[in-house]
């Protein structure tokens, strides 16, 4: 079960054809970019009340 991608060279050796059927995949119409998970970390720094939470930012792809 996928659980979510992020644009990095990780996934350089996919193809656009390949990018577009996981982009259909993703509620959010989009593939998750650095950005992404720097804000949902900065997000986890700055709360003091949130304890024992998986979070996982992968557009809806799991939901």
């Amino acid at each position: 079960m996928p659980l979510g991608m992020i644009h990095t060279d990780m996934n350089k050796n996919l193809n656009q054809d390949e990018l577009e059927k996981i982009k259909e995949e993703i509620p959010l119409g989009r593939i998750g970019n650095p950005a992404d998970i720097y804000r949902c970390i900065q997000w986890l720094i700055e709360d003091k009340y949130t304890t024992g939470q998986v979070i996982s930012p992968n557009g809806g792809w799991i939901i």
